[in-house]
């Protein structure tokens, strides 16, 4: 799905996915160092801002506006600090040796999108730094979940 498609998708007070941490992410937060933590095609915000509340700094990328405009007004209503970026991880460029953590829940991407991002997540960790990842399979598109 492009841009305009997440923006339709986010528009509205709802959460499309609530405003709960997603559970692998929840299980997994004590392997991530704390420190700078980047999080991918994080939409509506609700995994950028539970790290923020657990402490982490946290970036939330995301191509759609309008779901970063949501991640903000969460953070502001839990009171935590979150920056965001409007990027199409497609092309996306982190900086070298930039992160403790990278974050990337269900991001949906085009296998070639996918591999040069995951490039750019191992360029962009710093020493240490740890890759929190969860991803569909194939069959995942017989549940016609969107993405």
């Amino acid at each position: 799905m492009g841009q305009p498609s997440w923006d339709a998708r986010y528009q509205g007070d709802d959460f499309v996915y609530g405003t709960a941490p997603n559970d692998f992410l929840r299980d997994q937060i004590t392997r991530l160092p704390v420190g700078k933590v980047l999080c991918l095609a994080e939409g509506e915000g609700r995994n950028a801002v539970f790290l923020a509340e657990r402490g982490f700094t946290v970036t939330a990328v995301d191509m759609s506006p309008v779901g970063l405009e949501k991640a903000r007004r969460l953070a502001e209503q839990r009171g935590v600090a979150l920056d965001t970026v409007v990027a199409d991880l497609a092309d996306f460029r982190l900086e070298p040796g930039a992160w403790d953590g990278i974050v990337s829940i269900f991001a949906h991407m085009p296998p070639a999108a996918r591999r040069h991002l995951h490039h750019e997540v191992v360029a962009g960790l710093r020493p240490g730094g740890v890759f929190v990842l969860e991803a569909y399979r194939p069959e995942q598109l017989d549940y016609g979940t969107g993405g």
